[in-house]
């Protein structure tokens, strides 16, 4: 049993070793905003250098056709079909199918991302339980649920990988509605009880 002396010098103890916390509510939500946009750009850039991959052949040099280099696609990075893990000894008649599946599925991607910003920033400003929340949350679990039929749909013409892409997608959107209708039930909650007081 502890003595009153040792149980104010046990709260004085932990009083300070909350003052002493080095992460901080605030300063994962700015870490979380920050990796957010960093995802964006990293996304941007893929776009914009997606055909550039595919222009590279087999030495690894720029051909200057965008989606093929004289009939075969070499990886970016290599110097032969076995140095790319990713896209070495693909088919060129396969890459402008990867081609529609990847900008189809940008376009929801970034449509999500730039919702996820907005929800990021309405946590930042303490607005947790917001409507505009639950319908930021619902924009991104509908773009995960796209990304999962468009890679349906491209995986009988590109890779059986894309079934397992397509299935983390589905869940993922499945994940995003159960926390959209957790926050909206509290989100009613709160509208009832600022209208009670």
């Amino acid at each position: 049993m502890l003595s009153s002396f040792h149980r104010k010098e046990l709260c004085i103890e932990m009083g300070e070793k909350n003052k002493r916390q080095i992460w901080t509510k605030a300063k994962s939500a700015i870490l979380t905003l920050v990796c957010t946009r960093v995802l964006i750009g990293i996304i941007i850039a893929i776009a914009i250098l997606l055909p550039f991959i595919f222009s590279a052949g087999l030495s690894g040099g720029f051909s200057g056709n965008y989606l093929f280099s004289s009939g075969a696609a070499g990886p970016y990075y290599g110097a032969s079909p076995d140095a790319g893990i990713l896209y070495a000894g693909m088919p060129a008649a396969k890459i402008p199918a990867l081609f529609i599946c990847a900008y189809a599925s940008f376009v929801f991607i970034m449509i999500a991302l730039f919702s996820l910003d907005f929800l990021l920033r309405n946590i930042r400003k303490e607005l947790v339980f917001f409507r505009k929340n639950v319908r930021y949350l619902r924009i991104i679990s509908w773009c995960c649920f796209a990304v999962a039929v468009i890679m349906l749909c491209g995986w009988p013409f590109i890779s059986y990988v894309l079934i397992f892409v397509a299935a983390a997608a589905a869940f993922f959107g499945l994940l995003m509605r159960v926390v959209k209708n957790v926050i909206d039930a509290a989100c009613e909650i709160k509208d009832e009880n600022d209208f009670t007081i």
